[in-house]
């Protein structure tokens, strides 16, 4: 596991240079994602919604059909729980929520670090059903 050594001074624009590097392949560089294949981020219930479950996809990945703002996308993404620390996931979260018209608070590294804790006997990503936007079940 990753350990919490790094230190973040302003997370959106950290987030943005990680979501350039880790995200923008499939979620495109306007956030709007792929038709059918990767949702869109920018409006997404998903982003805005429990900061817990932006993070709990973030560190497992999700896969399978999604319904994203009234369409239904079948991709897969990876979780990144093995790549990026805790402040870092927070980073990118906290971009995403606050990202073009997204109004989302921030996600702060200690939420993210809590969900690691408690999700970390998962072996392999989510699929929606398993996951709430407005909230984790």
């Amino acid at each position: 596991m990753l350990q919490n050594v790094i230190a973040i001074a302003d997370p959106v624009s950290s987030g943005r240079a990680i979501y350039e590097k880790h995200c923008v392949a499939c979620h495109q560089s306007s956030g709007a994602g792929i038709p059918g294949a990767f949702p869109p981020l920018v409006g997404s219930e998903w982003v805005t919604g429990s900061p817990e479950v932006l993070v709990r996809i973030l560190l497992h990945g999700m896969q399978g059909p999604v319904t994203v703002a009234g369409a239904v996308y079948n991709g897969a993404m990876p979780g990144w729980r093995d790549m990026l620390q805790d402040p870092e996931l927070a980073a990118v979260a906290t971009y995403l929520r606050q990202w073009d018209g997204n109004a989302a608070p921030a996600v702060d590294p200690a939420l993210v670090s809590g969900e690691r804790a408690s999700t970390n006997e998962r072996t392999g990503p989510y699929n929606a059903s398993e996951l709430d936007p407005g909230g984790v079940p």
